[in-house]
């Protein structure tokens, strides 16, 4: 008994970051920790803010690195609409007056076949994951990814608009294969460091947020870059003022940095990422508990059992995620594209470069909701499922303000004010939108399912958004009326925070290795074989709660016994105890 209570008190200390030779929670832990007296001496000033820098630096790339991938995929991604401006200027026979591409590729294919080429790879490699493993399959994806930016780094100089365009075309679909993959690999690896890391699994939230918010900063930072190399190569005037030598070197040097950073996302995965250790501790369990060491030759027969016992029982949450990221999706990608009209409503008559540096400021706040969501998600008192239908109940609430008030919103006789209120408005849906869904459906897709399926699902979840964003590629193609989206996009927001509500579960507080204990009672003999904290009604959708009643099968004394068991049985050293620890501080 007392060796059990020296145990739980040492993964304690890890826990608050306490434990001597590890890294703190966070910087100002570090300095309260190893300078707790004598504040007033030199020695402590200079001490304390290098362990400061230091443990600030350790922090920030410990999600900044992790988060290039995502950084590349948003630099790239939506600079889509940001360099139309400059395509019409080099070729205006294909993209203005299309005598040399065919009007509908131009206006209509152009827009989704990247999408395309995204949903492939989120399913092709959210499938391989588990084959592949995290490491490698990371390192496949980067290249992918950092071909496709040489590619396009390149477009500027094919030989005629038609190639330009073919040429565009390809480069981009074979850069979305990459970026399919750079989702499940991303999430699932961020949240399965997080949980193997005594220091962070507290904050598992914030790191996993805070690597996709390298969306949000890749995003800002190509509008920035845009805007800068505007002003340098002397693009700051009316569309016919613009040359085709500045915005082609516009185009190329702003692709050119996106290459320089996947090159460095690159060197990244090939020399720092390693294998996932719940990955590893997963299939070492199965082996252990499931094949035995003369029954490997079984494996690939079980692991069809275990995927129809896994749907059959976590449907549901494969509904919720899957879904309430094509709703939020519609919302995202239809506010992205909506942008040029929202700016001519605005700013009637504003320049290419004036639009670019509003968008420069909605870029900006937009990033500011990925930072809120990150600093949020872990408080008990707010959580992932309040932050996800908040969210998606805010852009309800905004759209449907600006429907309803259009007339003196948008409309051409609107007033100052109105214009006002409707910028104010465009800013609230993108700030809450990564305030909420944004953030947290990427973050729940790779929580709420246990290790064995998490990139697969996480995948089919992250590839059902891009079908969203099609949809809403599609809608807006085809409406003339503005008006309308916004209609359209609140009802699609309300539908999202109904599905948060009834299916989604919190995993606020839990473990990512109580799915992997209970998952393993499912495949066995059934839920009602486990009794841990997966099932305590808090960490349950109302769905499960109401329909499945799982808490029910709540019960920590036996939880505890199961799980010194399951320890004894799986873990052969202190640090596998340690991962494979219990989560039964029932509160």
């Amino acid at each position: 008994m007392v060796d059990k209570v020296k145990h739980e008190n040492k993964l304690d200390e890890l826990a608050n970051g306490t434990a001597p030779g590890k890294y703190p929670a966070s910087p100002l832990h570090a300095v309260a920790t190893q300078y707790p007296s004598d504040c007033h001496s030199s020695a402590f000033s200079l001490n304390s803010v290098s362990t400061w820098v230091l443990s600030w630096l350790s922090w920030y790339l410990g999600w900044a690195l992790p988060g290039l991938g995502m950084f590349s995929v948003a630099y790239f991604i939506f600079s889509v609409g940001e360099i139309k401006v400059f395509q019409q200027v080099m070729y205006p026979d294909c993209f203005i007056t299309f005598t040399s591409c065919d009007a509908k590729l131009v206006q209509h294919v152009s827009d989704y076949i990247q999408i395309c080429g995204i949903i492939a790879g989120m399913l092709l490699w959210g499938a391989l994951a588990n084959i592949t493993g995290h490491k490698w399959g990371s390192r496949m994806v980067a290249l992918i990814m950092w071909t496709g930016t040489v590619l396009l780094t390149f477009t500027g100089f094919a030989p005629t608009s038609f190639t330009y365009f073919l040429y565009f075309l390809v480069a981009q679909t074979w850069f979305g294969f990459g970026v399919g993959g750079e989702y499940p690999m991303a999430s699932s690896s961020a949240a399965e460091r997080s949980a193997t890391t005594p220091e962070l699994r507290h904050l598992r939230a914030q790191q996993v947020i805070l690597v996709f918010s390298n969306q949000g900063m890749g995003n800002f930072v190509n509008t920035c870059v845009i805007t800068v190399f505007m002003v340098i190569f002397r693009q700051t005037g009316t569309q016919q003022d613009m040359t085709f030598e500045g915005s082609k070197s516009c185009l190329t040097l702003m692709y050119g940095v996106g290459a320089v950073v996947c090159t460095a996302m690159v060197l990244h995965c090939f020399y720092s990422v390693g294998e996932s250790k719940m990955l590893e501790e997963e299939r070492m369990a199965a082996t252990k508990d499931e094949l035995g060491a003369d029954q490997l030759a079984m494996a690939d027969r079980r692991a069809g059992r275990r995927y129809l016992v896994a749907m059959w029982y976590f449907f549901p949450r494969l509904l919720v995620a899957s879904a309430a990221w094509t709703t939020n999706d519609f919302g995202f990608y239809g506010n992205k594209l909506q942008q040029n009209v929202f700016l001519n409503i605005l700013f009637p008559g504003a320049t290419p470069y004036k639009q670019q540096q509003w968008n420069v400021l909605n870029t900006f706040i937009a990033l500011l909701g990925y930072y809120a969501a990150a600093l949020l998600c872990d408080k008990p008192w707010y959580g992932r499922v309040r932050c996800q239908y908040i969210g998606f109940l805010a852009m309800f609430v905004f759209n449907m303000v600006i429907y309803g008030a259009w007339s003196h919103l948008g409309s051409t006789s609107a007033s100052q004010q109105g214009t006002q209120a409707l910028q104010a408005l465009y800013y609230l849906i993108s700030f809450f939108n990564q305030f909420g869904p944004n953030a947290t459906t990427w973050l729940v897709a790779g929580e709420i399912f246990p290790t064995e399926i998490r990139a697969p699902c996480h995948g089919f979840s992250a590839a059902m958004g891009k079908v969203g964003a099609i949809i809403a590629s599609l809608w807006i193609s085809y409406i003339s009326n503005a008006q309308v989206f916004f209609l359209i996009a609140a009802i699609w927001a309300l539908v999202g925070a109904v599905l948060t509500i009834l299916f989604l579960p919190d995993t606020t507080g839990l473990e990512l290795t109580e799915y992997d204990r209970m998952y393993h009672c499912m495949v066995k003999n059934g839920l009602k074989e486990y009794h841990g904290m997966a099932v305590q009604r808090k960490h349950l959708s109302l769905w499960e709660a109401v329909v499945g009643k799982w808490h029910e099968n709540f019960a920590p004394d036996r939880d505890i016994a199961e799980r010194e068991a399951e320890i004894k049985r799986n873990c052969t050293s202190e640090s596998a105890s340690d991962l494979k620890r219990a989560s039964h501080r029932y509160l």
